[in-house]
């Protein structure tokens, strides 16, 4: 693992290197809140032998610089800045994987940037949220996450580790490490959250400003949608999700994990790291 950074206009740009670099490379974005390393270090433990995995930190989170204003955090725009940034730190083609809100930006990419693009994979997101859950209007949501973001404040380690260990079945020390890397201490003792507030609450206005369904037919690279089976009340948000992926792109694979949630790469890396890995020998 080698831990970069580049500098650019907008800021500092954090992000992770696993494997070797003469193999097939997969660039991974990861969730909102999250960053790259709580999002992926599972998966690059097991993809790492066979892959080149670049690990990004997106804006506002980890390690990388936050963006000034809402629209900055538009996907059309997120994906300008996303190919800025990969100009300068890959000169290979390259699969897109993104989980949760990083599918979603890996989407908008591989639509602004189809030539770049060798594959997409979306790790249970860019198909059910906001769009086909109907209790997910502009205001709920919204309202959700600024409640969110003004709780998530906490005085010890110890309370934050009971609430996210609710995240996955296979809590361990090591998603203690991943949940640690999320959070800062601030000078006042508490414990807080890296994203900032405008960051989380722009993307929330993003996710509703530009769709995921209005990228679909613009997709024309290989794609594989792995999505988790829990909780079961988003069965029919996920089943209208994936007729509308299947309708819409030529070249799509769809995948469930049995007995997983949302962060899935959590609690089946190694089938996740095996199905990613059975797809792409698949397509070359």
């Amino acid at each position: 693992m080698q831990k970069r950074e580049i500098n650019t206009q907008s800021g500092k740009v954090s992000y992770i290197e696993y494997g070797n670099m003469a193999k097939p490379a997969i660039v991974c974005l990861h969730g909102l809140a999250g960053n790259g390393f709580y999002s992926f270090a599972e998966l690059a433990d097991r993809l790492r032998d066979d892959f080149h995995l670049i690990i990004l930190d997106l804006p506002g989170h980890g390690k990388t610089k936050s963006l000034p204003n809402e629209e900055d955090y538009l996907f059309s725009n997120l994906a300008k800045w996303l190919h800025y940034i990969l100009t300068h730190i890959i000169q290979k083609p390259y699969i897109v994987m993104g989980h949760s809100w990083g599918a979603d930006v890996a989407l908008h990419f591989t639509r602004q940037f189809p030539d770049e693009v060798q594959g997409l994979i979306l790790l249970d997101g860019a198909f059910t949220f906001p769009q086909n859950q109907p209790e997910m209007t502009f205001d709920y949501a919204y309202s959700g996450w600024s409640n969110y973001m003004d709780g998530s404040i906490y005085q010890i380690e110890a309370d934050i580790f009971n609430e996210y260990r609710n995240f996955t079945q296979d809590w361990n020390d090591r998603k203690e490490q991943y949940v640690r890397s999320i959070f800062t201490k601030s000078r006042d003792g508490h414990y807080r959250l890296i994203v900032s507030k405008h960051t989380a609450l722009s993307i929330i206005k993003a996710f509703f400003e530009e769709p995921f369904a209005d990228a679909y037919p613009y997709i024309k690279v290989p794609v594989i949608l792995i999505h988790a089976e829990l909780p079961k009340e988003l069965t029919e948000a996920r089943n209208k999700g994936i007729a509308q992926l299947k309708d819409a792109v030529e070249n799509v694979a769809v995948v469930s994990i049995p007995e997983s949630a949302h962060l899935l790469q959590w609690d089946h890396p190694h089938q996740a790291a095996a199905i990613i890995t059975s797809w792409i020998d698949e397509k070359n």
